[in-house]
């Protein structure tokens, strides 16, 4: 499917009077805009071939034409079936473009460890859409297919994956900052996938390749399944048009080190004019109904989900990543029973970095680079990057996140900084179900007395934290940048040792006092000796 958008996009660049006329004219200039990305031996030697069908153009990729234009290797083998597409051009410019089917393939690879291969198949394919030229995208599109199918198989691990029916739907506009907002909600029914390990690998993980992995006595086999997977994308105000005049530009140019000053001036302006590349782009997966079958038993899930979030270059950009597991079902485990009602139910997992400035760095790299160069940006560049970086660096946030079990809940939130580059954090923590947990340990002890160390150190916990209104135990942990540590005000370690001048690790070389780096011959001139602990 991603070949499919890849070449709508390419279709863009044609003008909506070619759009109007279908001929062998038209399609010789179909294809000489599309030799503009793919480059000219892609249409010279029958990569692409378009011609007229009706009211449309058919164009294929053949993929044996491509690997026949590569070098010649015996590292792998690839065998995939061609793509073909119908485009129909509107009266408004507009373009509809049609499928009936994903190309087949497999991938097989030669290694010292032997050799590996994957086959993947779908069917009943029906893919549809409109591609607005004025935005460089999907104004509607829509595709489905019966069903998928993956066999991978190497020395180490088989695999078998399936799926059911995939439905997916697309909808694009023209941002109002500029650039364009898509938004894209796919549905995937009966995910299953079947891992046959065999090997497991050579102890030494320093080894090279060649080390022969672990055989096993017997095969395990590990299997997932779910109900429903789904995957929803929303991008906004992403610069594809600029994107793709970049990309021609450099498919007109592969030779960096030959451009001209004037050509690099225009590199340079095309680099700029694609910033910020977007300005968000939100990324969600959805596992239902998970179950994953084990030597061991059933690991189940009621949802799995996981969601990635990030900036374009800004001058304060975040990223964000969030994975959450819920409703976690265990099968009989070699555990002690006491220990049972500890196992996670729920787990949510929220953190990210803030305050990215990625717009100075970006465009003064733009500005410094010379491709003439042996290193297209200069020392100076590289270490004026490295200073602002250190200057001012993004901080960690740590997002509501938490653990749930069957009697309590602990949740934490908080943010991470690097003033000077030394860590200062600031992190609640907060527990549901304090006193149930700390009575199933007491109970637990009278069997195994080990237990109460665990009892002692959770006591000590508790006098450490505040009672809430809600009942609630809270902990706000202050790390500072000396090194000392302060839970709910009270001291609990104090400052890092101060390390003597010459330290790799000193914390407070008078060389670095205020900022100011002193130069070499102050330094050996500098008697005094900082303060041992």
């Amino acid at each position: 499917m991603r070949i499919v958008i890849l070449t709508s996009c390419l279709i863009a660049a044609a003008t909506p009077a070619l759009a109007q006329t279908v001929d062998a004219k038209g399609a010789s200039a179909l294809a000489q805009t599309l030799s503009k990305y793919l480059g000219k031996t892609a249409t010279d030697k029958k990569v692409i071939d378009i011609t007229t069908e009706g009211d449309s153009y058919r164009i294929v990729f053949s993929m044996a034409k491509l690997l026949e234009s590569l070098p010649k290797q015996d590292y792998f083998k690839v065998d995939l079936d061609d793509l073909s597409l119908r485009t129909k051009p509107s009266a408004d410019g507009s373009w509809n473009v049609s499928a009936a089917s994903i190309p087949a393939g497999s991938v097989e690879m030669k290694s010292p460890a032997g050799t590996q291969s994957v086959r993947w198949s779908a069917d009943n394919a029906d893919i549809n859409g409109i591609f607005d030229p004025k935005i460089g995208a999907f104004s509607k599109a829509s595709w489905t297919w019966g069903s998928f199918k993956l066999n991978s198989t190497s020395p180490a691990q088989d695999i078998e994956a399936s799926t059911g029916a995939v439905r997916s739907e697309m909808i694009g506009s023209a941002a109002a900052a500029g650039g364009v907002d898509l938004i894209n909600v796919q549905s995937v029914a009966d995910f299953n996938e079947t891992i046959t390990i065999k090997s497991l690998p050579p102890k030494d993980q320093a080894t090279t390749d060649d080390a022969a992995p672990l055989a096993l006595d017997k095969p395990v086999k590990v299997v997932f399944g779910s109900s429903e997977l789904g995957a929803n994308a929303e991008g906004k105000g992403l610069r594809n048009l600029e994107l793709l005049d970049l990309w021609a530009f450099i498919v007109a140019h592969p030779d960096g080190q030959t451009l001209g000053v004037s050509e690099q001036a225009e590199l340079k302006s095309k680099l700029l004019a694609a910033l910020p590349l977007w300005d968000k782009i939100a990324l969600s997966y959805n596992l239902a109904d998970l179950g994953v079958e084990t030597p061991l038993g059933l690991f189940a899930a009621k949802n799995v989900a996981q969601e990635i979030n990030f900036d374009g270059v800004s001058k304060s950009g975040g990223y964000q990543y969030a994975v959450r597991t819920n409703g976690l079902k265990y099968p009989a485990l070699p555990i002690p029973e006491w220990s049972v009602p500890f196992l996670p139910t729920d787990v949510e997992l929220s953190f990210g970095i803030a305050g990215i400035d990625l717009d100075t760095v970006i465009k003064a790299g733009i500005a410094d680079m010379d491709l003439k160069r042996e290193k297209p940006f200069s020392d100076e560049f590289e270490a004026n990057a490295v200073a602002a970086f250190v200057t001012n660096p993004p901080k960690v946030v740590i997002n509501r996140s938490l653990v749930r079990t069957a009697d309590t809940e602990l949740t934490v939130e908080g943010e991470i900084s690097f003033a000077g580059m030394k860590p200062q954090s600031r992190t609640t923590w907060e527990m549901a179900g304090f006193d149930a947990a700390l009575d199933r340990l007491n109970n637990a002890s009278v069997q195994e007395p080990e237990i109460k160390n665990y009892v002692v150190f959770a006591k000590l916990a508790r006098d450490f934290g505040t009672q809430l209104p809600n009942g609630h135990i809270q902990w706000v942990v202050d790390q500072n940048a000396d090194g000392s540590v302060n839970v709910n005000g009270n001291p609990v370690k104090g400052p890092g040792p101060v390390v003597g001048t010459g330290s790799d690790d000193a914390l407070d070389d008078p060389a670095l006092d205020d900022n100011v780096i002193v130069p070499d011959d102050e330094e050996d001139n500098n008697t005094e000796t900082a303060p041992q602990q």
